[in-house]
């Protein structure tokens, strides 16, 4: 019967030691009226006593009972108490109201059938007994117990209603519980996955970044040398320390994830002017920039996905295309912002491994991941146009 005490509702417990304490209560009512009755008080305070201690021990053993799911020992426990029940009635209907706390426990240990049942049947011998012993009001001796079982039987329902409702309760506290876990799992999954992707960013705008400057300024130098061979020594010797120094500058702010060192404090025409300066010094290419349009303002991230793009295709010019003139366009519109590098060298095959190399593939995730796009037109023997399109930020 203490079932609820493993619950947090207070009406549970209070309507649990209410009937622990009714029970004590009138089985001491019961002894006392024995004894002022002038009766022999040595049996029914004896079998008083014990019927007493059988309902303390059998509350611990009931409720263990209980708790592991064994509901024989509930019902024997409750056979015993009503069966000490019936013998001090028959010695004294004093005890007749005793009754009154078995009702409540029938409907706790039994299901409703089978307590109703129980409950009938405890009024009826209530009832029969007080009659027998001669009563002095017939009436109240028969709606006082009828009335005791029809509360009885009320309080004991919604008890069971409540308990259902506390039960109920635990049972969804557990369900949130284990969704709340499986929420900080799922979060802990995301934030994984998310740290995961991050990382994998960092390796291709690292990828990018080397390709971009490194790889380019390691290849310049090689051409320069290898000029500088069948040359003038000391002009390709300075070209490739302006090479070199540039390179390292990049290196540091690819490392920082930094503005380039051919943008600090310059606009995009003015790097793309000292890329394409450097690539006629470096090739005798010739090569022009133009712009078309007002430059409008964007943001610092498309000047240096521009620029790296220019570097990215000027650097296939100088070492694929054999040009001999190139020309950069840079367009502002009033939705996007284009750059177009066009040469007159050998031209190649876009389906061909060539054409889909890490350069021209690094340049398209460069522009994809601003809102931008890449278009690559070339043939064998018909030059090269590429084309960097960015969205302008509205």
């Amino acid at each position: 019967m203490d079932e609820m005490q493993h619950t947090s509702a207070p009406m549970l417990r209070v309507m649990t030691v209410g009937a622990h304490v009714l029970f004590v209560l009138l089985l001491g009512v019961g002894v006392a009226r024995v004894i002022v009755s002038g009766s022999d008080p040595v049996p029914t305070s004896v079998l008083a006593a014990a019927l007493l201690g059988w309902y303390v021990l059998g509350i611990r053993f009931s409720r263990r009972a209980a708790t592991t799911g064994r509901s024989v020992g509930g019902l024997l426990w409750l056979g015993v108490l009503v069966g000490g029940w019936l013998v001090l009635v028959l010695l004294d209907s004093s005890f007749v109201w005793v009754a009154f706390p078995l009702y409540f426990l029938c409907f706790h240990l039994l299901s409703t059938g089978p307590a109703l049942g129980a409950t009938v049947g405890i009024t009826v011998v209530g009832i029969g007994a007080t009659l027998l012993q001669g009563p002095t009001n017939t009436v109240a001796s028969i709606l006082g117990p009828i009335f005791g079982a029809a509360a009885a039987a009320g309080m004991a329902l919604v008890y069971q209603q409540l308990l259902e409702d506390a039960r109920q309760r635990g049972r969804l506290y557990e369900e949130l519980s284990l969704a709340h876990n499986e929420l900080l799992s799922a979060q802990d999954e995301l934030a994984t996955l998310q740290r995961e992707a991050g990382a994998a960013q960092e390796r291709a705008r690292l990828a990018r970044d080397i390709h971009d400057t490194l790889a380019q300024g390691f290849s310049s130098i090689v051409l320069l040398a290898r000029a500088g061979q069948r040359g003038d020594p000391e002009s390709a010797l300075g070209q490739i320390e302006d090479t070199a120094r540039a390179g390292l500058d990049d290196a540091r702010r690819v490392v920082g994830a930094l503005t380039p060192a051919v943008m600090d404090g310059a606009s995009l025409v003015s790097a793309l002017g000292r890329v394409t300066a450097q690539l006629h010094d470096h090739t005798g290419i010739e090569a022009t920039v133009v712009v078309d349009g007002a430059p409008v303002s964007v943001p610092m991230e498309y000047d240096v996905a521009l620029l790296r793009v220019a570097q990215g295709a000027l650097a296939n010019v100088r070492l694929h295309s054999d040009a001999e003139r190139v020309r950069v366009t840079l367009t502002y519109g009033e939705d996007e912002v284009r750059l177009d590098v066009v040469d007159d060298g050998v031209g190649f095959d876009p389906a061909a491994p060539r054409g889909r190399s890490f350069g021209i593939r690094s340049m398209r995730e460069r522009l994809d991941s601003l809102g931008g796009s890449l278009v690559v037109e070339s043939a064998p023997g018909d030059g090269t146009a590429l084309a960097a399109t960015l969205p302008v930020p509205s």
